[in-house]
């Protein structure tokens, strides 16, 4: 056995670059090196934009950990707990026992989580994009709605269809505006019933200028050209609320849309919530050589740690580059700890910044000099496609670039039934949650707010309000029982907040559930008696 073991939690760029200088620094019979990480792969984060927009397949951006790190031992297991004061860490078995792996060096490099609960509706109606899981999902949703709009009759349900809207104006943001508007843009030629007029693809951010990471001139590139090309930019306002129907701003105006991403709502990780330990805007406090305040055989690397970079006596940036520099400079200092050498700084000189805007246009900041437009676009993929982890990946990405030249987008999804599932809904007040005629697919309980239910004599009427439903009333209930369409709509009240039940989740749980099924069949007699 080995005499000493590291443990590493995240297998992002830092973790994984970390992992790698160590293996080739230390001899395995003198070290055990181990990557806790919860999918077996590294995410390639810069181009998830490109997975989104149909320009490359999910495969090519997810290296597997096993064969980027030989010799080191990967878990595709989450940490659960960490005890920095008597160095082990805990993690459940695939059999769900809680074990312990002790270390003589840790080293946190688990990055951040998506936080959808900063915004009422943003959890329930929004697509997040931080795993290739996600990309996947948001490109075969773009491709659907199209199908949904080529069909649709009602014009306002059609342009809702085809409105998109991404919340956020970093890298992320507008790299997926981008890529959705090129791949909506450039497909709607092959469907017969789709203006290209009614496409719509928002870009929401709090503030006077997209990118800020990047000089104000290539800002103001960034922001004409994509307004050329089609994205509307909706600056200085923020989103208060998300629902089916689209985004509530802060100025009280609404963006009509079905679909909602979301490239903001960062926060730590858990387990890095639980350290009771000095943290500075969520991000761990190290010292100057990346370790952990307090502690000699702890370190934090990546978007987790707070870390001063002696270039500038400034905070890093939660980059790739920077944290693949991390990665690597803790590897060697712990080395350096492990020999009884002094370790060094953290010091790194930015390279700069590469930022695509969709349309064949980027803009970039190398080394001091500005490029934008088609130039940097041709630079962005070439860095980018070097940068990937292994050769199969770069062939992969550049065969999938070099083939999107030449052909149209993959349109294609796999159109399986999805097993339904309990979720939950938020709507705003005057939001209709289902209108009568419409088919009965769901059962609705409402957890927070008020409902109103509207009946109608005539077709096109609005209605008269027949009920109030409020907090632990259900609604739904009566097309599921009778087969047959909405006998009525109903409409939010006040905001509200609802658990959706898929017909046959419904159907399993009532005819298992005696009391809840006696429930609804009172509850069906008493509305049937009042119609």
């Amino acid at each position: 056995m080995a005499s000493s073991r590291i443990v590493i939690v995240g297998g992002g760029f830092a973790g994984v670059k970390c992992a790698k200088t160590l293996r080739r620094l230390l001899p395995p019979e003198n070290c055990d090196i181990v990557l806790f990480n919860r999918e077996n792969h590294l995410v390639f984060q810069p181009l998830l934009a490109e997975v989104a927009g149909a320009s490359i397949d999910p495969d090519a951006i997810a290296a597997p950990l096993r064969q980027m790190l030989p010799g080191v031992h990967c878990r595709s297991k989450e940490v659960k707990s960490i005890s920095l004061n008597e160095g082990f860490v805990e993690f459940e078995s695939y059999e769900g026992n809680l074990l312990q792996m002790s270390y003589n060096h840790l080293v946190l490099a688990c990055g951040e989580v998506v936080n959808l609960s900063q915004i009422p509706g943003m959890a329930d109606h929004s697509f997040p994009l931080r795993t290739v899981g996600d990309a996947i999902r948001l490109r075969y949703h773009v491709i659907r709605q199209l199908e949904k709009a080529e069909v649709c009759k009602d014009e306002g349900r059609k342009k809702c269809y085809l409105s998109f809207i991404v919340l956020g104006g970093g890298f992320s943001g507008v790299e997926v505006a981008g890529e959705i508007n090129d791949l909506v843009r450039d497909s709607v030629h092959l469907f017969e019933n789709i203006p290209p007029s009614l496409v719509t693809v928002s870009l929401v951010h709090p503030h006077d200028q997209i990118l800020p990471e990047v000089t104000p001139k290539l800002r103001d590139f960034s922001r004409v050209e994509m307004e050329k090309a089609g994205i509307k930019m909706v600056l200085n306002k923020r989103a208060l609320l998300v629902t089916p129907e689209g985004v509530g701003l802060n100025d009280g105006s609404f963006i009509n849309g079905a679909t909602v991403i979301c490239t903001v709502g960062n926060a730590m990780s858990p387990i890095i919530e639980r350290l009771d330990i000095p943290k500075e805007h969520g991000r761990l406090v190290t010292e100057a050589d990346m370790r952990i305040l307090g502690f000699e055989n702890a370190w934090a690397i990546g978007d987790c740690a707070y870390i001063i970079n002696s270039y500038d006596n400034k905070p890093c940036p939660t980059t790739g580059q920077f944290a693949e520099r991390q990665g690597k400079q803790a590897a060697e200092n712990i080395v350096r700890a492990i020999n009884g050498q002094k370790t060094r700084p953290f010091r790194f000189k930015p390279l700069g910044q590469l930022c695509s805007i969709g349309g064949h246009n980027a803009v970039a900041e190398i080394l001091g000099i500005r490029i934008s437009g088609f130039l940097a676009w041709f630079l962005w993929r070439g860095v980018y496609l070097l940068k990937l982890p292994s050769w199969a990946r770069r062939v992969k990405v550049g065969f999938d670039w070099a083939w999107d030249l030449v052909f149209s987008r993959d349109l294609a999804y796999p159109k399986t039934n999805e097993t339904e599932r309990i979720s939950k809904a938020y709507y705003r007040p005057g939001d209709y949650i289902f209108h009568q005629g419409d088919p009965g697919v769901n059962f609705y309980i409402i957890e927070s707010g008020e409902v109103e239910i509207l009946k109608s004599r005539k077709e096109g009427e609005m209605g008269d309000v027949i009920a109030v439903l409020g907090s632990g009333d259900f609604f739904g209930e009566m097309a599921l029982v009778d087969n047959k369409p909405r006998n009525a709509s109903v409409r939010a009240k006040t905001p509200v907040e609802v658990v959706v039940m898929g017909k046959n989740v419904f159907t399993q749980i009532s005819s298992s559930l005696g009391p809840l099924r006696d429930l609804i069949s009172e509850a069906v007699r008493d509305r049937r008696a009042r119609q």
